[in-house]
């Protein structure tokens, strides 16, 4: 194992992390929030052990893959524990480091759950840098350490691979370097954008910017005890699910669309499915809730189902209504919503759109052979074969995805929470989603959950965001060094 390596790149995750907290700090002394000294102690430390490994450590060998999954892992870890230290510093968790580390792993890892019991008292440079996680891991920090690794002299080809797992075919470009700079091109450009959008609604900056974060990084934190409800504005909720839609998709698709070639998104067969899953979901629960006892119009109950659908769908967790009260039929269509997620190469999480595809005609396919012994089948994703190595990725994918949401689950119930609570915060967390059903609901936290049960879920946070294949990686290698070579 490559350790110089290893070390040297979490030293530049660090260095990055240390950086992105001066903006905060910026807004903590512009509002005079008096965090100012916590987020200048957070950076001063980040920064410290930063350049240590940065500079003393120089690899002398490759990066093969199995190494570039190991730096992604240990990168979030790093990135969630010294991205705490404000918060710890701060004692806005009155000095529960567990809590600080789940606050800022949900931010990096872009779930969105949280363990504040009231955001709105939180101070504004840590508000900001909370949000701010969200936008970092977004993207993803690795991504943006691949932009400086070729200056160093390392190969950045292993860690995109790591940090962009999936069965996706889309190519920006031939060099791993410029489209890892594409991608954050296009985030940025979809920032501006959003921030703009939400300023006209009335919004001032750091209130649009820490929406946008957590819209773009399909996060969720917000700035509101009452999520995006509490700004109880049609125009505002319109513009965060159009950016939640647009951050679902593919990113490989905006950049397709820049370039003007809009017959390959339309047809893009995993886009064609994500928008069939959005509309089909929406229909079903706007007539659910319109015919039931809670009152709303027709209208109405298209407004709430609507950004509920896209919200959950692409792993965002924005609420604008409690859905908890919503009928039963609508809460177990979301809660199969987690389970799908967004498209592969979004921001979004969950088992993306394209394995559940895959996964679907493995399933056809096997029944038809049943019927015919004799015939050969191959699946296809519009005109695409797919490769059987891929289909195997995929179903193994899936088969260890509902193994380790069972597994958390049981841990849950076996720690005595209820069942509904315990279904829900595991999918919740290992889809990156945040809010889920009962006493983690809409407008609920995760502030309950005793301390063992907090580290589980923050490790099923990591193992969602990093698609579970590089943690598992990593922890395999660290029980069984020997065996990797």
């Amino acid at each position: 194992m490559n350790w110089k390596a290893i070390l040297k790149i979490q030293g530049i995750i660090l260095i990055i992390i240390a950086v992105s907290m001066c903006l905060p700090l910026a807004f903590s002394i512009y509002y005079a929030s008096g965090d100012a000294l916590d987020l200048l102690m957070s950076i001063g430390i980040t920064l410290i052990v930063g350049l240590i490994f940065a500079l003393s450590f120089n690899p002398d060998k490759p990066l093969r893959t199995r190494e570039g999954f190991v730096i992604v892992s240990l990168g979030w870890i790093s990135a969630a524990i010294f991205g705490a230290l404000p918060f710890f510093f701060n004692g806005v968790f009155d000095g529960n480091f567990i809590d600080c580390v789940f606050e800022t792993m949900s931010g990096f890892t872009t779930t969105g759950a949280t363990v504040l019991t009231n955001i709105e008292i939180v101070p504004k440079g840590l508000l900001f840098w909370r949000s701010l996680t969200h936008w970092l891991g977004g993207m993803g920090i690795i991504l943006l350490a691949i932009i400086i690794l070729p200056a160093l002299g390392l190969s950045s080809t292993q860690l995109f691979r790591a940090e962009v797992p999936g069965p996706t075919k889309d190519k920006i470009s031939p060099k791993v370097k410029n489209t890892a700079m594409i991608l954050w091109l296009i985030y940025i450009g979809l920032t501006v954008m959003e921030t703009i959008m939400l300023m006209f609604g009335g919004m001032d900056l750091f209130t649009a910017l820490c929406q946008t974060f957590g819209t773009l990084a399909t996060g969720g934190f917000s700035t509101l005890n009452a999520s995006i409800a509490g700004f109880n504005s049609l125009y505002i909720e319109m513009v965060i699910l159009v950016f939640m839609f647009l951050a679902g998709t593919n990113f490989a698709l905006h950049f397709f669309l820049i370039q003007g070639r809009l017959k390959e998104v339309i047809k893009n067969r995993e886009w064609q499915f994500y928008v069939s899953i959005l509309v089909i979901a929406i229909l079903l629960i706007t007539f659910s809730i319109f015919k039931s006892e809670l009152g709303y119009n027709f209208w109405t109950s298209l407004r709430y189902a609507s950004f509920q659908v896209v919200s959950i769908t692409t792993t965002t967790g924005y609420v604008t209504a409690n859905f908890e009260l919503w009928p039963v039929f609508t809460k177990i269509t979301l809660v199969l919503l987690m389970f799908v997620g967004a498209c592969a190469g979004s921001t979004g999480g969950g088992m993306k759109q394209i394995r559940i595809m895959i996964g679907g005609k493995f399933a056809a396919n096997e029944i038809r052979k049943i019927t015919y012994p004799n015939a050969l089948f191959s699946i296809k994703i519009g005109k695409e074969h797919i490769k059987e190595h891929v289909v195997k990725n995929v179903i193994a994918f899936i088969i260890l995805f509902v193994g380790l949401f069972a597994i958390i689950n049981l841990f849950l119930t076996f720690r005595g929470y209820d069942i509904v609570t315990s279904f829900s915060a595991s999918i919740a967390t290992l889809s990156n989603i945040g809010p889920g059903l009962a006493k983690i609901g809409a407008i609920e936290n995760y502030a309950f959950f005793d301390n063992i049960s907090k580290v589980v879920l923050t490790f099923s946070m990591l193992l969602g965001r990093l698609e579970l294949y590089s943690v598992i990686i990593m922890v395999y290698y660290l029980f069984n060094p020997k065996r990797i070579h």
